[in-house]
């Protein structure tokens, strides 16, 4: 009898699991979200005037629900979903800005400009003005990225379909 000889392909597998980059991620899950959005409302423009105001209702929405691991994602999703139509504008104006001050230092020039710089950060921030400095601070870095990934999503959307 001869012996037949198998040879087996091994599998080979990495130690570390591969790692798909935050920045891939986000893109991702918003171009998920935001295009089937935008197709359905290229499909009911038909029945209902679609405006600038429900574009960007829809593109806020899609970049809220894309970074939900945020503070500033939950706060304007809330704020989005509270608004039931989207063509009209909400403002969140609060009187209850944390802007914590120092005690024992003489107010100086800089230290107004910096608390008002803080104070217009608070305002661009989604839920900024519901944030300590740190949390905003810790927050806004987050914001300022996914709002980059964003404009590289939409100017690749625009690309494509042009």
């Amino acid at each position: 009898m001869e012996r037949q000889i198998i040879n087996k392909k091994k599998r080979v597998f990495s130690v570390e699991p591969n790692k798909i980059p935050p920045s891939e991620v986000f893109t991702r899950k918003y171009t998920s979200l935001l295009v089937p959005a935008l197709k359905k409302l290229n499909m009911n423009k038909n029945s209902s005037q679609v405006n600038q105001l429900t574009v960007k209702h829809e593109v806020d929405m899609a970049l809220a629900l894309s970074a939900q691991e945020f503070a500033w994602s939950r706060f304007l999703l809330q704020k989005l979903s509270s608004s039931n139509n989207p063509t009209t504008t909400t403002s969140s104006s609060s009187n209850g800005i944390r802007i914590q001050e120092r005690s024992g230092k003489e107010g100086g020039h800089e230290d107004g400009e910096r608390e008002e710089k803080l104070r217009e950060l608070q305002k661009l921030l989604p839920g900024g003005e519901e944030m300590n400095v740190e949390e905003m601070l810790g927050e806004i870095g987050n914001y300022i990225k996914c709002l980059e990934l964003q404009t590289i999503a939409l100017k690749s959307i625009v690309q494509d379909t042009t």
